[in-house]
């Protein structure tokens, strides 16, 4: 049998096994993480492409990404120095329960065996937590927290960071969130199952929200007051920032049952210690009650690992960071979506910043146009660009964001428009004003908006108002006729000239001046 009939067997018998196992679970599809199609990617493939980290089943294999293999491995003994109520080998056995929900999560088929898979996504795990507790909360409160002080030492490699970053915000790089939640719950395993759950969401939530909010092209993101563990029923962190910047109910969902990983509690415990219990017990029952989760403290907190005396350190600081972390050849309207800012400026308009893509609107009245503050970075692009490839591949409504991009690269043609902007407030930047009018410029490739919107209606009243203002109507008829004037006259200056040039050519043959006496 050639090499190729084998390949091919084995892969077919690795697909009927990985389908038979999903009908055994009854597990639905849930696909949440795409391959950017070519139709998006090749106006710009690096910032789809991960450059320095390949995260989850696609791209960590990849030969070009194994340099960080190295920092990945590094970072998990890390990890297990400070949770260290499992060996790595136990940790990864028991999160292999998870492979079959992880398959279906990912658009691509995952051609490779549980062992593999079980095996990068622990890795991957552990490496995007320390990650997100980097830069999910600032670095004084890292080092206030006795069990993640060590992670504070890592904050600050500004280049290496950045690339990071980039690449965990891409479409096809990122790490279900159920996933990192239920590694979390196995290493945090000293503590009982009802308060080990409501502790981790609590911490979890807050730390995926701060890092995504650091992330966000809006300055202001979208709060769901009403559920503080809406960031745990998202995907993962791309679903999540989009949730952040575009209002939406729908959650993702997979039914994972209680009984998938079993985690033995009576063993799992550290003895009792109860001046360890002293000392964080107050933090911890303040975050549990967060949740409604009513019990007598005495019956349920145990002295866990060190790790848990810096995660309740740790929790109980957050909610104050995350509420300050936010105070961180045609003119070109003729082809454009909308005229552009400058444009719309000198006709009459008015820029004022708002918080959210929903509230974009167009004043009439008072000749106002309402857009939300923008805030970019050297992150920025990439992370709009992927929020685009997913509300594309994922969203089945209309595409609001896209549109949104849309309607800014409409406004942002030149350096006068990008000027304005910032000093209306509207956009805050700390790269150069021709990167930001490159960044919004070169998004027109990728972005096909189809279907009505609320955000037609602010562009067609804000095209009407232009339209309609007396100077550039005033504009608009020297341009029309005018302008088209001078092609007469620049026709009828060429006739002339060469007529006179006629004439002085006959005048030097027949010698004029003697004619001229002649007839006098």
């Amino acid at each position: 049998m050639s090499s190729i009939s084998e390949a091919r067997e084995k892969w077919f018998d690795h697909v009927k096994e990985t389908f038979e196992a999903e009908l055994k679970k009854d597990i639905d599809s849930n696909v949440c993480v795409f391959q950017v199609p070519n139709s998006l990617s090749s106006a710009k493939p690096e910032a789809y492409t991960p450059q320095l980290v390949g995260l989850g089943p696609y791209h960590h294999l990849r030969p070009q990404l194994r340099e960080m293999e190295r920092v990945k491995l590094d970072v998990v003994k890390k990890l297990h120095k400070v949770f260290h109520s499992f060996s790595f080998d136990e940790l990864e056995k028991l999160l292999r329960h998870l492979d079959p929900y992880v398959h279906v999560c990912y658009h691509k088929f995952l051609d490779m065996d549980d062992d593999m898979l079980s095996w990068i996504m622990t890795v991957d795990a552990l490496f995007l937590f320390d990650l997100l507790c980097r830069h999910g909360i600032d670095k004084k409160t890292l080092e206030s927290s006795s069990g993640f002080k060590g992670l504070a030492d890592q904050v600050g490699k500004k280049l290496a960071e950045d690339a990071i970053l980039r690449d965990v915000m891409m479409l096809e790089n990122q790490i279900p969130i159920f996933f990192v939640e239920k590694m979390l719950i196995v290493v945090c395993a000293p503590l009982k199952v009802p308060e080990r759950i409501a502790f981790v969401e609590g911490l979890l939530s807050h730390i995926l929200e701060g890092f995504c909010k650091a992330l966000s092209p809006l300055k202001e993101t979208i709060k769901y007051p009403d559920d503080a563990k809406k960031a745990l029923k998202r995907a993962h962190l791309l679903d999540l920032l989009y949730s952040m910047v575009v209002t939406r109910e729908n959650e993702f969902k997979i039914d994972i049952p209680a009984h998938i990983i079993n985690i033995e509690d009576e063993d799992m415990r550290v003895g009792n210690k109860m001046s360890v219990v002293s000392e964080f017990k107050p933090v911890f029952k303040e975050a549990v009650s967060c949740y409604s989760l009513v019990s007598t403290a005495e019956n349920w907190i145990l002295p866990a690992a060190p790790v848990m005396q810096g995660l309740t350190h740790l929790y109980h600081q957050l909610s104050s960071y995350l509420d300050s972390s936010g105070d961180k050849e045609a003119p070109a309207e003729e082809k454009a979506l909308i005229p552009t800012a400058s444009s719309l400026s000198k006709a009459g308009v008015k820029f004022i910043a708002t918080r959210h893509i929903h509230e974009t609107s167009f004043e009439e009245k008072t000749h106002t146009f309402l857009l939300p503050a923008i805030k970019l970075g050297v992150n920025s692009e990439v992370v709009i660009r992927n929020l685009v490839a997913y509300e594309a591949m994922a969203i089945s409504e209309t595409l609001v964001f896209a549109h949104f991009m849309e309607l800014m690269d409409s406004l942002i043609d030149t350096l006068d428009d990008v000027k304005l902007l910032k000093n209306e407030g509207i956009i805050t930047s700390n790269l150069k004003d021709d990167e930001v009018m490159h960044l919004f410029n070169g998004l027109s490739d990728s972005i096909k908006v189809n279907g009505d919107h609320k955000l037609d209606e602010t562009i067609r009243k804000a095209k009407a108002f232009y339209n309609d203002a007396p100077n550039i109507k005033t504009q608009k008829m020297i341009e029309r006729y005018v302008y088209s004037a001078w092609k007469v006259l620049a026709m009828v200056a060429v006739v002339l000239f060469f007529l006179l040039m006629a004439l002085q050519t006959f005048c030097s043959a027949y010698h004029c001046s003697s004619l001229v006496n002649k007839t006098n």
